[in-house]
């Protein structure tokens, strides 16, 4: 960590103890980085890297209580979706935010969080575990019915995934990590709804869809589990957990896949180009630019750069993302039935042999969500389909179906990676994700 690059912020020594708290932190096993994210007069913002970060955030919030400072959690979303940011004063007023990230190569938080609410729910209903237990009896329940026998009976399809599936419940056990315990509250709240399901469409078997798929399901089917009904269909459900207003992706990609899709490699060769300028803003040299780029190494040094100069390094930033968003909206409306079928197959996939269904979890409950329907209804219809800058965050863009119906689909640009392969450090093949439709106002 450079402390260096804020020590203009520190008003006497009163942060002090923060810096020494975070350099002790950095040097623990699990944690791979902590680095400043922006700062002012007001604000700075840490943010850590680490293998398992939900834990470290337990141990760094002791230790800031223990050195006298009152935290807090909050969620802020220009630091992270899915986990809750540390947050204090220092005594003169100033704020300070700690976010938390997981580390690339590790079984991701974000993996093992969703795999509870996946996992979980398949064991429940196979053995009848009742989903109106309390956390922890919910959870015992789980730990003495998992059995690592591959099915049938489910929920697990190969060795490797029952292993897998036997590590993740281990390591789930509910405590004071309140993820932990929201992801198997949502688990039992999916339970609640195959029970519902099961009522009116008698299910025989459910699987777990890890890794290995059931026979004759696709592997590209979203599905987390999947459904084997008593007359022998089947039906995947892709599981989205949390809040009625919360927007979980629908599909992650990146710009050079997408411009893959489309059959344009000297265009995708101009953006690159077209953000040559900034990168030699950050001290790139042409050499580099030319023989170095897309490279670890190269990000290594950009990396460099944004922690000696945060603000000009986020400025260069959004400059390319602005750039990068703007020429995946060219992209769309080059070849508008190439946008359709993009949509059908790799968005809707009406492709798969398998049907599928979203299913979204809350605390409080869990219910189909029709977002494919309305999704597929408005694209059969649509005799325009326009991709737009929506003048508002820098990442969000739409691509807006209309046929006297309104439907916007939802998109954003941004940055995904950890550490220095972030930002600029990901150069032109940023993520492209669709979030959600609005709209379905009729046209005058």
């Amino acid at each position: 960590m450079n402390y260096g690059v804020f020590k203009s912020f520190v008003e006497n020594d009163e942060e002090q103890d923060v810096i020494n708290i975070l350099e002790n932190l950095e040097k623990t096993q699990d944690v791979k980085e902590v680095k400043i994210k922006s700062a002012n007069a007001k604000t700075v913002i840490y943010i850590v890297t680490s293998d398992k970060r939900f834990e470290t955030q337990t141990l760094l919030n002791q230790q800031l209580s223990n050195a006298g400072f009152n935290v807090s959690k909050v969620f802020v979303g220009s630091i992270s979706n899915s986990q809750e940011s540390t947050e204090f004063l220092l005594p003169s007023g100033a704020r300070r935010r700690i976010g938390f990230k997981p580390s690339k190569g590790a079984m991701q938080d974000t993996t093992f969080m969703a795999s509870i609410t996946e996992l979980f729910p398949a064991i429940a209903f196979l053995n009848g575990i009742s989903p109106t237990l309390s956390t922890e009896q919910f959870y015992n329940a789980i730990l003495t019915s998992n059995s690592p026998r591959v099915g049938p009976p489910g929920p697990y399809l190969s060795t490797n995934d029952a292993a897998k599936g036997k590590e993740i419940i281990d390591k789930s056990e509910p405590g004071p990590d309140f993820k932990v315990r929201e992801k198997i509250t949502n688990g039992q709240n999916i339970t609640k709804w195959l029970n519902n399901h099961n009522q009116k469409h008698p299910i025989a078997e459910v699987y777990w869809g890890y890794r290995a798929k059931p026979t004759g399901v696709d592997p590209s089917n979203p599905g987390d589990i999947f459904l084997r009904y008593q007359n022998g269909g089947m039906l995947g459900v892709s599981l989205k957990a949390g809040t009625s207003a919360s927007k979980e992706p629908i599909l992650n990609t990146y710009v050079k896949p997408l411009f893959d899709y489309y059959g344009k490699p000297n265009d995708y060769l101009k953006l690159k180009q077209s953000l040559y300028p900034q990168y030699r803003d950050a001290g790139v040299s042409e050499l580099d630019i030319k023989t170095k780029w897309g490279s670890s190494q190269l990000a290594q040094q950009l990396g460099k750069f944004e922690r000696e100069n945060p603000t000009e390094y986020n400025r260069l930033y959004d400059l390319n993302l602005a750039i990068v968003k703007q020429a995946v909206i060219n992209l769309f409306n080059s070849n508008i039935k190439k946008t359709r079928k993009f949509i059908k197959s790799e968005i809707l996939k009406t492709q798969l042999k398998t049907p599928f269904i979203k299913v979204k979890a809350t605390m409080t409950t869990a219910y189909v969500d029709n977002t494919y329907d309305q999704l597929q209804a408005g694209l059969e219809a649509a005799t325009s389909i326009i991709a737009s800058d929506t003048g508002g965050s820098k990442q969000d863009f739409v691509i807006t179906l209309s046929d006297g119906i309104t439907l916007n689909m939802e998109f954003s640009a941004r940055s995904n990676k950890s550490g220095f392969l972030h930002k600029l450090g990901q150069f032109e093949n940023l993520s492209i994700k669709f979030n959600a439709i609005s709209g379905f106002t009729r046209n005058s």
